[in-house]
C-alpha cells in the first residue's frame, strides 16, 4: 500500500492542472502506453549485486483542457532489481511546433511501492520533456524523457536512487477531430423585399459597308449581322430596322435601286440567322444623304445602317 500522503499530492496537482486554463478543447482525452527503460543512478553504490538499467513499462490516461495544457494519470513499473511500481499524476504543457509535431513538458509526483528488500513506498518528484507526432486524429506516437528524484529508501529496501527513464508511447485520442457545431443564433424573420418592375429599351446597332456598285456581304459584315441576330435570339420582344445608303456616282434611280439591294441583303442573311422577317422593317435612300466626296468618304456613304431594340422588364428592389 502507499502512503496516505500520496493521494492528496496527487490530488492537488490535478486541481493545478485543471486551473491552468478554462479554454477546453471538445473533450480530447487519451489513453496511451509506453515501453523503454529505466537508468537507475548510483543504485549499486550501496548494493554492488543491483544492476543499473532495467525495461520500464507504463500505460496512462489524460485529459487536453486545451491545446497547450493538459493532465495525465499513469501507472508505471520499473523492472529488474528496483522492483517497483508507480503511479504518477502530472501536469503536461505541451508546445505545437507545427501542425503534426508539439513539444510538451511534465512536472508531478510519483508515489512507488517496491518489493526489493524489505520493501518500502513513498513519493518522488518527476520532471519530463518529450516530443509528439499526430499521425492522425487517433493516434500520437510520442518520445519521453522522466528524471525521477529520490526513488527508495537505503535502510528498507537497499537502495536509494534517482532514475532517468526513457519511453516510446503510442496515445489514441478517441474523440479528438469530432468537431462540435457552435449553437446557432436564432435568426428573426425580415420581410420579404418590395419588388417593382421597370420598362427600359436595349439596343444593338451597327453598320455594315460596300464595295463599290455591290451588294454582296463581306466577311465583315456578316459578323456584324450576327450580332444583331444574337440580340434578337436574346430578346423575344424586337424590332430590327434596316437603312441601305449609296454614294453620289451615278444616277439618283440606280443609286435607290442599289441602296435597296443592299438592305434586303442584309434582311435575307439575318432571316437565314433565325430572325422573324416580320421583325424586320427596311428601307432604303440611294445617294440622297450622301456626304461623301474623297474615296474614303464615299466608302463611309455605300452602307446599310442595322439598329435593333426590344423592351424588357427589370426587377427593382427596394
Amino acid at each position: 500500500m502507499m502512503k496516505k500522503t500520496v493521494a492528496p499530492s496527487l490530488i492537488a496537482i490535478a486541481i493545478a492542472a485543471a486551473g491552468i486554463s478554462t479554454s477546453v478543447q471538445a473533450n480530447d482525452w487519451y489513453l496511451g502506453a509506453g515501453a523503454g527503460y529505466a537508468q537507475y543512478e548510483d543504485i549499486d553504490e550501496n548494493n554492488a549485486n543491483l544492476d543499473k538499467d532495467a525495461e520500464a513499462v507504463s500505460m496512462f490516461g489524460g485529459y487536453n483542457f486545451n491545446q497547450y495544457f493538459g493532465a495525465e494519470l499513469g501507472f508505471n513499473n520499473f523492472g529488474e532489481d528496483a522492483d517497483t511500481k508507480a503511479l504518477n499524476l502530472s501536469a503536461i504543457g505541451r508546445l505545437p511546433l507545427s501542425e503534426r509535431v508539439s513539444l510538451f513538458g511534465e512536472l508531478g509526483a510519483l508515489g512507488w511501492d517496491t518489493d526489493t528488500g524489505a520493501g518500502d513506498e513513498g513519493v518522488s518528484p518527476l520532471a519530463g520533456l518529450g516530443l509528439a507526432y499526430r499521425a492522425s486524429d487517433l493516434v500520437d506516437v510520442q518520445a519521453r524523457y522522466r528524471r525521477v528524484e529520490d526513488m527508495g529508501d537505503l535502510v528498507n529496501n537497499g537502495f536509494e536512487t534517482d532514475v532517468n527513464n526513457f519511453m516510446l508511447e503510442l496515445v489514441l485520442h478517441p474523440n479528438r477531430g469530432v468537431a462540435t457545431p457552435p449553437p446557432v443564433a436564432p435568426v428573426a424573420p425580415q420581410p420579404a423585399p418590395e419588388v417593382t418592375y421597370e420598362t427600359r429599351t436595349v439596343t444593338a446597332d451597327g453598320s455594315i459597308y460596300f464595295a463599290f456598285d455591290k451588294s454582296d456581304l463581306s466577311g465583315d459584315s456578316r459578323a456584324t449581322l450576327d450580332e444583331v441576330a444574337r440580340f434578337a435570339q436574346e430578346n423575344p420582344d424586337h424590332q430590327v430596322e434596316l437603312a441601305g445608303y449609296a454614294d453620289r456616282l451615278g444616277s439618283a434611280e440606280y443609286n435607290r435601286k442599289l441602296s435597296e439591294r443592299r438592305a434586303l441583303a442584309a434582311k435575307d442573311y439575318l432571316v437565314q440567322r433565325g430572325v422573324a422577317a416580320q421583325n424586320i422593317q427596311t428601307a432604303w435612300y440611294g445617294s440622297e444623304l450622301a456626304e461623301g466626296v474623297t474615296e474614303a468618304e464615299r466608302q463611309r456613304d455605300r452602307r446599310v445602317d442595322a439598329k435593333a431594340q426590344a423592351t424588357i422588364q427589370v426587377e427593382i428592389i427596394e
